[in-house]
């Protein structure tokens, strides 16, 4: 039986508004993507499905509707509508590129507006500010209802003897993309420049085409300001790495943050290294909250020496025991000789201009069905190669990125629900270097009935947090905190479901410091799984070398990418840390850490206001769930959150 988070957070993150009013069943969101899934192929070959291959749809839609399987977020959300089949970037979750030039910000941009997290490594070389300093005019939109002019129009003219140059944004996402472009091309020395937002609509309509909620003209006036500043501050100088990383933040400001995953990776080698590691530091002190938008990382592309990992996790630790992760680009390459940098979760291993669409099966819905578990991974991996079959001249994005696409065909065939079957299978070794040829055969068997050539990596472990929850399942391979939680999941104050879920019991209290949100405690029971008691909870009390371990067995048996997962440690635990990825170098892709709160405290030990997952006894769970009624979703709508819960800024949850 499926819970009632797993209900509330599928409705509120996956289905869609319908014409005729209300929203989807999952039943009607599956079948939208079923008809996607035969789209795609249809076009692939050329032809209509034949009797079987209808029946290959058919099981992958029972394994949806029975949620032991599902494609990415992204295309559970856009999958068959018009958006998806002419902006075909908006189907893939993963993108990298380097941004060197005009071009490479549009692209960017671009998909960030098409809701695909993106990595890039700023470049020095073309990019460059103002010819000269100038004043910068803001003219804000005043509109009630719909946008004007879908086109961006620039003008020329001498306004009290200074030159203006005039850019009128269109209301629209080419427009937008183009825009900061624009800006960035602009040579001709000019004495001011306005920036004009008149024609775009207003915040909060519903875009009748992505179906997320239009945030109007604010945060992009912001973000298009203080890339002027940037453009600036370098008048007549190339920009700096971090320019670069500046102004890439600034325009994943400009969205809703769940839409807006970024990750900066720098090579450890770059004169503005030492800058880079520290470029999140106390960002509130500083005026850069913007750059909480992209989770950092360092490339490294020889082994460091024990003192450079020492170096840098003191960095760590002073700026908060999370950043700047760092990445072995050596054994990326390795895996991927066509590696430049990851996604925001670090999970695919991505060219320059690249992109990666994903699904996920829930292992742990298979513990006593092997055959199953095979079936469910070959339908997926067919399914994920299917998702590559796609056209990305979209007369936006550069040519390249279809090019690169054609060839590398890669896919991520994710596992999540991993701790469940880990602790139950009697060799998980070869159990998942199984499940790895069963992943290839599938992906490899599409490719070779289409003519098409063969996916150049095709297994990994993504975080995995929404999906995980409408699964309910473990997130990923990560252990939960504890075998009993009471996880306290935001809502609006003027949610309907709010109301509902109070009259139903649930626990729902103001969020501290967010006048206009609360808090909904869901209790959540993680059976399945293996703990440490103490003082009667169920706790998750690993060291951070036994989830290494873990990361290294997913890494040497299943994952083809990276295995993206969040080391939680205590400060204490460095030096093993360091000793372990010293002698693991070669098994060794990217990890994220974050510092570890004891299970066993509550938020008042800890000295927080509340923590999203707290740990409670097997007596206090059962005590809240008897209170609890079931609840009806008839008045629960769908939001625009496309990714992850905990990408509350931005960036990716394992940072």
């Amino acid at each position: 039986m499926t819970s009632t988070r797993a209900q509330i957070v599928t409705r509120r993150t996956y289905n869609r508004p319908k014409d005729e009013g209300g929203f989807e069943t999952w039943v009607e969101t599956v079948d939208r993507v079923i008809g996607h899934q035969q789209w795609l192929w249809e076009r692939a070959k050329k032809d209509k499905l034949t009797n079987s291959e209808h029946a290959e749809l058919s099981d992958l839609r029972n394994l949806m509707l029975d949620r032991k399987a599902t494609v990415s977020g992204r295309t559970l959300w856009l999958g068959g509508t018009d958006v998806a089949k002419k902006r075909e970037a908006s189907q893939f979750n993963c993108s990298f590129g380097r941004v060197e030039t005009v071009n490479d910000v549009v692209d960017a941009f671009w998909l960030l507006l098409q809701g695909c997290g993106v990595g890039f490594e700023p470049v020095v070389g073309t990019l460059n500010g103002f010819s000269r300093k100038v004043e910068v005019h803001t003219i804000r939109s005043t509109r009630t209802e719909k946008g004007g002019n879908q086109y961006n129009q620039v003008k020329t003219y001498t306004e009290d003897g200074k030159k203006v140059w005039h850019l009128s944004v269109g209301d629209s996402a080419d427009s937008w993309a183009k825009a900061p472009g624009k800006l960035l091309a602009l040579k001709e020395p000019v004495d001011k420049i306005v920036l004009d937002y008149t024609e775009i609509r207003p915040a909060g309509e519903r875009l009748k085409g992505y179906g997320w909620i239009s945030s109007g003209d604010e945060t992009f006036a912001k973000a298009m300001e203080a890339i002027c500043e940037i453009l600036n501050r370098r008048a007549g100088k190339l920009l700096r790495r971090m320019d670069i990383l500046d102004l890439m933040n600034w325009l994943g400001t400009t969205l809703s943050s769940r839409r807006s995953a970024e990750i900066a990776v720098c090579p450890v080698n770059s004169p503005e290294i030492d800058e880079f590691i520290v470029a999140k530091k106390d960002f509130w002190l500083y005026g850069n909250e913007h750059r909480q938008q992209s989770n950092n990382s360092i490339l490294f592309y020889d082994k460091p020496t024990k003192w450079e990992l020492s170096h840098i996790f003191s960095k760590i630790v002073e700026a908060g025991g999370s950043e700047p992760g760092f990445i072995n680009a050596e054994a990326a390459l390795k895996r991927a000789p066509w590696f430049k940098g990851v996604n925001p979760c670090a999970e695919i291993l991505l060219g320059n201009k690249s992109f990666c669409n994903l699904v996920e099966i829930d292992w742990g819905k298979f513990i006593n069905d092997w055959p199953g578990l095979m079936r469910a991974i070959w339908l997926a991996s067919r399914a994920n190669y299917r998702q590559t079959c796609v056209n990305l001249d979209d007369g936006v994005l550069q040519r390249s990125w279809h090019e690169l696409n054609e060839f590398l065909r890669l896919c991520g065939v994710g596992a999540t629900g991993l701790v469940k079957w880990l602790d139950k299978s009697p060799n998980p070794a070869q159990g998942l270097s199984m499940a790895r040829d069963e992943a290839h055969r599938g992906a490899n068997s599409m490719a070779d009935e289409l003519g098409l050539p063969r996916p150049k990596a095709v297994t990994t472990v993504k975080p995995s947090g929404t999906l995980s929850k409408i699964m309910d399942t473990t997130e990923g391979v990560h252990k939960p905190l504890g075998k009993y939680i009471f996880n306290n999941v935001t809502f609006s104050k003027h949610d309907e479901v709010v109301q509902d879920l109070r009259d139903a019991g649930y626990k729902v209290v103001d969020k501290p410091f967010e006048p206009d949100s609360v808090l909904v405690t869901f209790p959540v029971e993680y059976a399945d799984v293996d703990f440490d008691v103490v003082d009667g909870k169920y706790v998750n009390l690993e060291s951070a070398v036994a989830q290494l371990e873990r990361y290294k067995l997913l890494m040497d048996h299943y994952v083809d990418h990276n295995c993206s997962v969040t080391i939680s440690y205590d400060p204490s635990e460095v030096p093993d840390i360091i000793d372990w990825i010293i002698s693991n170098w070669d098994h060794y892709v990217g990890v994220s850490f974050i510092y570890r709160n004891d299970p066993t405290k509550t938020a008042e030990d800890l000295g927080y206001a509340y923590l999203p997952q707290e740990v409670v006894t097997k007596e206090a769970y059962e005590a809240y769930v008897n209170t609890l009624w079931p609840i009806t979703l008839d008045n629960l709508g769908s939001s625009d959150d496309l990714s992850d819960e905990a990408c509350a800024t931005g960036a990716c949850p394992i940072r």
